[in-house]
């Protein structure tokens, strides 16, 4: 039983900080594996209109969600071609109360440089229900915009993020 708690606690905690730990500014992203992309290009033109340049690779771009077959958090991230990102974290577990639930979500850019990812988000949100303890509940309260480092691959249909700190996420395809 204190194991599930302290799963709980970090997974708590690595929801909170947007799914990993965050590299200082300046700090050089540490090895990783190398991707299995395509080349960034642009999509064919159907108008007169040029279309949005292609910022991340197409292996990328998609819904991604990760494998929680054992865990009591579900985390979801969207990745655009223009290089924009959305992410949603799920924490749920049961007390003795009723459900607890805590939910972070952010949107910013995106970029890759070889194996590393940089998320920046421009806008990030925690919001807690707890039956336990309703006068503790908010929502939509505004979380730290702290930029986050991974190392990335995909293979077919998963995508693997890995901290700094050797922290490795399986997420699986779920939309191109």
């Amino acid at each position: 039983m204190a194991a599930t708690g302290a799963l709980r606690s970090l997974l708590l905690v690595t929801l909170l900080m947007g799914v990993t730990a965050c590299a200082s500014p300046g700090e050089p992203p540490g090895p990783g594996p190398t991707p299995r992309t395509a080349s960034p290009t642009r999509a064919p033109s159907t108008s007169h209109a040029d279309p949005p340049e292609q910022v991340l690779p197409q292996a990328l771009v998609g819904t991604w969600r990760s494998d929680s077959k054992d865990s009591d958090a579900g985390l979801t991230y969207r990745f655009r071609a223009d290089g924009g990102y959305t992410f949603t974290g799920v924490l749920a577990y049961d007390s003795p109360d009723g459900v607890v639930q805590v939910t972070h979500t952010s949107e910013g850019t995106a970029r890759v440089r070889g194996a590393l990812l940089v998320l920046t988000p421009g806008r990030a949100e925690t919001s807690r229900r707890d039956p336990g303890d309703p006068e503790g509940d908010y929502s939509a309260r505004p979380a730290a915009r702290t930029p986050q480092r991974h190392t990335w691959e995909v293979t077919g249909d998963a995508l693997a993020l890995t901290d700094r700190k050797g922290l490795r996420v399986t997420y699986e395809r779920r939309s191109p």
